[in-house]
């Protein structure tokens, strides 16, 4: 399947394959990390550059460090919805995503952690967070961004991140509940 990606401008094309040389073994790397699957990590690296030409407008800047983390957030949350659709294998980071979230959460995730979820019940519930829940959630526990970071990436408030955060800890509490039920 060709893809033809159209530009406003011949910059915005130059930012576009600049981003492509610099990040895409970062981002393949991190696909693999959690897909351990090298056809697999090509195709959430593909996918992930496919999001990053629909948000164009959200790009700071090659070098930026907030780019970096949009980037990899990105694939991250395309690899975790490929994970998602896989079965029997267990996903090492989405348990580290976890137990960052339960020190920090009422919400009894910390229970569930040490309860018997396999790593492809959490990759789901995560993958079932619409595509903002999914990336402030990563920026937050997988980075440790702080909220000001994370408002400023996401075009919303800090109070906004904050309420967000304890929804999305809320509704992965309880999805999670009902797989271990």
């Amino acid at each position: 399947m060709i893809f033809v990606l159209t530009f406003g401008s011949e910059a915005e094309r130059d930012t576009f394959e600049a981003l492509y040389e610099r990040y895409r073994k970062l981002m393949f790397a991190k696909a693999r990390d959690i897909l351990r699957d090298p056809m697999l990590a090509e195709d959430a690296v593909s996918e992930a550059f496919l999001r990053v030409y629909r948000n164009m407008d959200k790009v700071e800047g090659v070098d930026s460090p907030r780019t970096a983390a949009f980037l990899v957030t990105i694939v991250r949350n395309v690899a975790l919805t490929l994970y998602a659709k896989r079965k029997g294998e267990a996903a090492p980071e989405e348990d580290a995503a976890l137990d960052a979230a339960a020190g920090a959460d009422p919400h009894g995730l910390e229970e569930l952690a040490a309860s018997e979820l396999t790593g492809e019940q959490v990759a789901r519930a995560v993958g079932a967070l619409d595509e903002q829940a999914r990336t402030i959630f990563v920026l937050k526990y997988a980075y440790d961004v702080p909220h000001r970071e994370i408002a400023a990436q996401c075009g919303i408030t800090e109070n906004n991140v904050t309420v967000k955060l304890h929804r999305i800890r809320r509704k992965l509490a309880e999805a999670l509940a009902e797989e271990v039920s």
